[in-house]
């Protein structure tokens, strides 16, 4: 098996070829490393000694000196004043070179590969492979570990034979287990999955589809006739996990690895399967049956909390609607009434006024009158205005909507409700009992069914009249809506689950952190945190520092932008950035000619090889080879919102099948993301872009989403009126740098807050260090500026009403505060709380650093939590530090505030970037499964970072050909002024053929008979 390509592998194994600035940097020796070797008699090994040591100071590799690079060689000897011609490759003995490399080992302080080493890095490799890490991943990683632990990287060969003799190790392992723990009855149960499903006719037709294949795609309906269907599927497979439990233990996989056998019986057809040796089928649908299971129950718990957010948004409508109605009807009945007061009391009154000041009438006739009067009075009139005005005075029955509406909610989770196993922590016992007599009664319930969990008010509406008639309809509505509460709230979690496990169970575990603790830290880079009083100490000083330097420049007037009201609030101006004229950049692309953005793909696969990273989904034994024709027509008709089938039947040189092929096998999310990282690296590694840069040795970031229609049945989509009227939608979230370097991107709900991503788009990309990252007030939290302190990453972002924020300050640093500050502290830090949960703090941030999940994954079910979860609070605390030191900065940096708001432009025209290159469905996903929605946006975000990266190429030959020094200039400063992110000069919209044979009907639709012109 090959991990690295040729090409890699020779990148790998041979010298790397520096520039001009770097062949200084790297050949630029200490005194120490110079006076060893002035000993050294022999030009070559002199020479050899300097070459080694810069190759390793920069790759951490040592190479053979017939491959040393000529340029390195003669730089060297003119460093040494030596004759270039003065190294000759076979005097410098294999002798003499181990002594040297011995010499650059122990002065840089690293360690040679040696048997030792091997097998530390060997149980690495053992550990990744149980993962099922892709074997590329693992070469890289061990790269990485190594030069970590101060190791020397050996040669390709010796790293390729671990990795591959693990994964031949694991294979077998598994094989032999399943073998061993494999019962009769369980093969006859796994095999009943390649059955053809029953039809109800004696015999099964050709289109009757298999068990397995029925299991395979999960429908993303809330319809009743699909819950139901999914219901039955969950109990089926909680079925087959149950009895294939043991064989689970004994395979130990963990997620990854559960996910990789899945996914091949999820791509492969029934024969392809069945091609397999038995036991190794039964490890992979084993793996498949347990991914299904989870998958399944994130599946139907997505369900439940969709179709409760509808249900109350729906039933609060219709109570508004309804109180809207009332208070009109109200109205009329309070004008009326006042209308019949009028007119039959105060008129009566004012004529009993009249007849008692009346002198003309005696006693006797007054009364005879009054009664009179009196006796004509209409009761019925009033008795009627009296009833509808007391019945318009409560304010509408909400808990009747939720009763009317019951039967719709009902549907569609008690099925759901039925079929899963819910697990409760201490605030929530009290609903799991509710819920578990809801399922032993089979949804049938009376007045008999627990209602500890209901707030005193449900508790009461429960019960109606004066006879306490039980509403089961409403019970169950509340029944429903605090499950919903549970699960976000995570006091109901699922064991068997992707997404609702409790917290802790993403984090590293207490066991191995209390155990490894120092190791773990120091993997992660996190060793300076580790006592929180100087962490806190530190900060309490820069904070004051900061509260200083902001109001001195305030008071002073050196901050002109800075003013503040009579009653003390301030507001902040940020004018723009001065643009200077310069010429357009579109001016030096190609004139009068679109690039067709076929070329422009393989233009830059044949510069960066991004095309090599769409492995085939198997690692090994793949017989089909898949064409670039088809993998370029799959990023194409993904990225462009045209669809594969589409791409297909409108494109020649590739068939239906080839396409489909293609796309199922190596189109996963993980090959598309290392695709685009290997355009990005490729930049990187470019001079041009960095002209673009702010600071040259610091890197500005930044994050944004816009909204997509989704036009099918989709749980990742949610409903809002605002950006998709009575449809419902995703947020595609997007990353890029100064330079255009679009560097990770991710879909997920309209709903969702974008701040619980923004973690993940920093850690991602090993390319892309960001500095200093920006994001807009929705990708802000106290939160992420807690994590991103640690992690290294400076977080500034623009908030909305910053005057709004409340700012902190340190106890012990409220007697330091100089009585003319302007800008104040509004409340004091919680160092108690943080120093409490410092410990779960540092082992939830070492768990980001080291990747072992996703930060979205922590933040997902530490954001649904209780406000008042400790270590929720503990983190909001620590952030409110960071967030105050950055307001302060803000506040007073002119160029900080002008670089966000220019970093921040950059995102908002990536967002249009991507509805231009989508030009089958601009502003629509027609995905529904999120990873597949995911899959699509990184092929839009790869051919945006194709187009920039053929751009950056095209601009440097061009930059290069010009011959003054006048015209280059011209050129950078149209760059600085423009963005490269420009495509005028590209065709996303294909080629029309107006050839005669074009022309020409196609499908048989007979010639009219008499001709259009003579009629």
């Amino acid at each position: 098996m090959r991990i690295l390509s040729a090409t890699e592998q020779q990148l790998f194994d041979l010298p790397p070829k520096f520039d001009s600035v770097q062949r200084k940097q790297f050949f630029d020796f200490p005194i120490a490393l110079r006076t060893l070797a002035e000993d050294f008699r022999n030009p070559s090994s002199r020479i050899g000694f300097f070459v080694v040591g810069g190759y390793f100071k920069a790759t951490k590799c040592f190479f053979a000196p017939s491959d040393f690079h000529q340029r390195d060689v003669e730089y060297i000897a003119r460093k040494l004043a030596l004759p270039e011609e003065s190294f000759v490759a076979k005097n410098y003995t294999k002798t003499t070179r181990l002594r040297h490399e011995h010499l650059i080992l122990e002065f840089f302080g690293f360690k040679r590969f040696d048997t030792s080493t091997e097998k530390t890095i060997s149980l690495e490799i053992a550990n990744m492979a149980r993962a099922q890490l892709k074997p590329k991943l693992i070469f890289w990683r061990c790269v990485d570990l190594l030069i970590r632990n101060k190791v020397q990287i050996p040669g390709y060969h010796r790293l390729t034979e671990l990795i591959l003799s693990a994964l031949n190790q694991h294979q077998r392992e598994l094989v032999v287990l399943v073998k061993d723990v494999l019962t009769p009855d369980m093969k006859t149960l796994i095999d009943s999955l390649f059955v053809q499903a029953e039809t109800g006719s004696d015999q099964p037709t050709k289109t009757t589809r298999y068990k397995l294949t029925l299991l395979k795609n999960l429908s993303q309906s809330t319809r009743p006739t699909k819950v139901r269907e999914k219901a039955n599927d969950l109990n089926y497979l909680a079925e087959l996990y149950r009895e294939l439990t043991p064989v689970l233990s004994a395979m130990n996989l963990n997620d990854e690895g559960i996910r990789y056998y899945a996914g091949s019986v999820i791509k492969a057809k029934i024969f392809q399967l069945n091609q397999r040796s038995d036991e190794d089928r039964y490890v992979h649908v084993t793996a498949f049956i347990a991914h299904q299971y989870y998958r399944l129950q994130d599946n139907l718990v997505d369900v439940i909390l969709s179709v409760v957010q509808s249900f109350q948004n729906s039933a609060q409508r219709e109570h508004k609607e309804q109180s809207y109605e009332q208070q009109r009807e109200r109205n009329q009945s309070l004008s009326g009434l006042l209308s019949r007061l009028d007119s039959d009391v105060f008129d009566i009154l004012r004529q009993i006024s009249r007849f008692a000041n009346d002198d003309g009438l005696n006693d006797s006739e007054k009364l005879n009158k009054i009664r009179s009067l009196l006796q004509d009075r209409k009761e019925d009139a009033f008795t009627e205005l009296k009833t509808s005005l007391e019945s318009n005075l409560n304010q509408g029955d909400y808990y009747g909507v939720l009763e009317e509406r019951s039967l719709r909610l009902q549907n569609r989770v008690s099925p759901i409700i039925k079929v899963l196993n819910f697990q409760a922590d201490a605030s929530c016992m009290a609903l799991k009992e509710a819920i578990e007599h809801f399922k032993s009664k089979n949804g049938v319930i009376n007045q008999t069914a627990p209602s500890a969990f209901l707030e005193a008010q449900e508790d009461k509406a429960i019960l109606c009249g004066d006879d306490q008639k039980f509403r089961p309809s409403l019970y169950k509505a509340f029944l429903f809506m605090h499950t919903a509460t549970g699960i976000k709230s995570g006091g109901l979690n699922f064991q068997h689950s992707y997404k609702y496990r409790p917290l802790d169970d993403y984090l590293i575990s207490k066991d191995r952190w209390h155990r490894d603790k120092e190791i773990l830290l120091e993997r992660a880079g996190l060793t300076e945190f580790t006592d929180p009083q100087d962490v806190l100490q530190g900060l309490e000083k820069k904070l004051h520092e900061q509260y200083q330097t902001t109001n001195n420049n305030a008071i002073t007037g050196k901050n002109p932008h800075l003013k503040f009201n009579e009653n003390g609030s301030f507001r902040i101006a940020t004018p723009a950035l001065d643009e200077h004229e310069s010429e357009s950049l579109q001016q030096y692309f190609p004139e009068r000619r679109n690039v067709p953005l076929t070329e422009v793909l393989a233009t830059v696969n044949r510069h960066c090889g991004f095309l090599d990273d769409l492995q085939h989904w198997q690692q090994r034994h793949t017989r089909r080879s898949v064409s670039q024709r088809s993998l370029y027509a799959g990023v194409i008709g993904l990225g462009c919102g045209i669809g594969t089938r589409k791409m297909a039947q409108i494109s020649s040189h590739i068939t239906e099948n080839e396409l489909e092929h293609a796309v199922n096998w190596c189109f996963s999310l993980e090959n598309i993301q290392a695709a685009n990282d290997r355009i990005v690296a490729a930049m990187d590694q470019m001079e041009l872009p960095n002209v673009y840069r702010r600071l040259q040795n610091q890197l500005h970031t930044s994050s944004d989403g816009q909204k997509f229609e989704v036009r099918t049945d989709s749980l990742n989509a949610n409903y809002s009126f605002k950006y998709f009227g009575k449809e419902q939608g995703v947020s595609a979230y997007s990353f890029i740098d100064e330079r255009s370097l679009l560097w990770h991107s991710l879909v997920f709900s309209a709903a969702e807050r974008e701040s619980a991503y923004v973690i993940d788009g920093l850690m991602h990309n090993d390319v892309v260090k960001s500095d200093i990252h920006s994001t807009d007030t929705h990708g802000y939290s106290e939160v992420i500026f807690a994590v991103t302190h640690p992690l290294g990453f400076s977080y500034a972002p623009r908030i909305k009403n910053l005057k709004k924020q409340s700012l902190y300050i340190f106890k012990s640093s409220k007697n330091k505060m100089p009585a003319d500050w302007k800008i104040t502290p509004d409340k004091y830090v919680s160092e108690e709380i943080i120093i409490e949960n410092w410990d779960d703090f540092l082992r939830l941030v070492t768990t980001i650093k080291l990747k072992e999940v996703t930060a979205s994954d922590i933040f997902r079910r530490l954001n649904s939590y209780s406000k008042q979860h400790a270590l929720y609070k503990a983190m909001k605390a620590f952030g409110q530090i960071i967030k105050s030191v950055f307001i302060l900065r803000y506040l007073d940096d002119l160029e900080l505030r002008q670089a966000i708001e220019k970093q921040l432009n950059k995102v908002e025209l990536a967002n249009k970037f991507t509805r231009a290159v989508a030009v089958g469905n601009p502003r629509e996903f027609t995905q529904g499964e999120k990873e597949e929605q995911e899959i699509a946006e990184s092929c839009n975000r790869l051919i945006k970072n194709a187009v920039i990266y053929w751009s950056y190429l095209y601009l440097e030959q061009k930059l290069n050909r010009l011959e003054t020094q006048e015209a280059k200039d011209r050129l950078l400063k149209a760059m600085t002024s423009h963005s490269i992110a420009t495509w005028r000069h590209f065709n996303f919209l294909g080629e029309y053929d107006f050839s005669d044979e074009k022309l020409q009907d196609s499908v048989g639709i007979l010639p009219p008979k008499i001709p259009p012109n003579l009629r």
